[in-house]
């Protein structure tokens, strides 16, 4: 299984901080309907709620990747239920070097 693992997610690790310094940005723009902040603020909820769908002692990495999974859902909704304009024009924004 060559390219499986690590190299695969390297893309991912390299993304992330624009990807978070994106969805700030979204959640801080009045232009995002209130919906989609919504949903980002009811993923956090979720995360430090004691109830769980997969008890993190339970099942330890099961427990977390459905909190890592929730956390990715709630922020893909963010972006593709916000106005693409202002995705494009946030995302423009943090992918311009420093």
């Amino acid at each position: 299984m060559r390219g499986f693992g690590w190299p695969l997610a390297l893309p991912f690790w390299a993304a992330l901080p624009r990807l978070l310094r994106l969805y700030v940005r979204l959640l801080r723009d009045g232009r995002v309907p209130l919906f989609p902040k919504l949903i980002v603020v009811a993923a956090l909820v979720y995360l430090i709620a004691p109830v769980d769908f997969t008890p993190d002692f339970l099942v330890p990495v099961l427990g977390h990747l459905d909190d890592v999974l929730v956390l990715w859902l709630a922020f893909r909704a963010l972006a593709r239920l916000s106005p693409p304009e202002v995705v494009a024009e946030h995302s423009a924004r943090v992918s311009r070097p420093r």
